[in-house]
């Protein structure tokens, strides 16, 4: 008798649930000044963890860790040079719109240190440490060439290796990716380390108040986020492994463009 298919999304969906969820956030993100689209904000808060969860999975599942790692670097790279060349060719001041965004290294030290993790549990202590240790260097370097007044070194550093501090989310979100690898298959205890950061996330928020909430702070809705890693079913699902480096980077650009055209037009 065949076994039957555990029922529910596989990776893939997954990702393509995150995806659409993260249009939405990166529309208000080009977008707030033509209107309230505060709910697409909202929608986009369970990006992040949706990812990052992929990402340990990923980590888990794929053949060559080196080349999954160089794929999220190279990545990082691209939109390292890119965003700041895209706004200086295209400025919007008024209102100001800045692409901040990079996920990918975010996503890289995530591995980097699940990686180094691994090496330690395998009683590769020199290994593990040296992998754990070296995405912390670059915020000393950059803070180091900021004292010196060296801005222009600084913001070079920061842009070309990723660090604990410096990527998208900082180091609460890579702590999150690795407590998804840490906790794999133990459901419940990864879900607990999203509600921790959420609540974290709201009661840390300045002159915190239960309006705050739905007002100005809504980093915590990243909990609901375990909705869909709930109907998670443990399979990697097919589809283009390359889609989510372009889709990234080309649906951030595209809405930035648009968005100029229609502020210099006067839409």
């Amino acid at each position: 008798m065949q076994a039957t298919e555990k029922k529910g999304i596989n990776g893939y969906q997954l990702k393509l649930l995150g995806a659409a969820l993260m249009v939405f956030d990166h529309i208000h993100q080009m977008f707030y000044w033509a209107g309230n689209v505060t709910w697409m904000h909202m929608f986009g808060r369970s990006v992040m963890p949706i990812f990052l969860f992929t990402c340990a999975e990923g980590f888990y599942h794929t053949g060559n860790r080196k080349h999954y790692a160089l794929r999220l670097l190279l990545g990082f790279w691209f939109m390292s040079i890119v965003s700041p060349l895209l706004m200086r060719s295209l400025p919007i001041d008024e209102p100001q719109i800045v692409l901040m965004n990079n996920v990918f290294g975010t996503m890289f030290i995530s591995v980097a240190a699940m990686w180094g993790i691994e090496k330690l549990k395998n009683k590769e202590f020199v290994k593990g440490t040296i992998v754990l240790v070296l995405p912390i260097l670059p915020t000393f370097i950059f803070n180091a060439l900021l004292n010196a007044n060296q801005i222009g070194l600084a913001l070079l550093v920061q842009f070309a290796v990723p660090s604990y501090m410096g990527v998208e989310g900082g180091f609460l979100m890579v702590l999150l990716a690795v407590w998804f690898y840490l906790s794999r298959e133990k459901r419940l205890r990864q879900y607990l380390g999203i509600i921790a950061l959420a609540a974290l996330s709201a009661f840390s928020y300045p002159d915190f108040t239960w309006a705050s909430l739905f007002g100005g702070n809504h980093q915590w809705m990243m909990i609901f986020s375990i909705i869909p890693l709930y109907f998670y079913n443990g399979k990697r699902g097919k589809g283009s492994k390359y889609f989510f480096y372009i889709f990234y980077p080309a649906h951030i650009y595209a809405l930035y463009i648009v968005a100029f055209v229609l502020l210099k037009t006067g839409v």
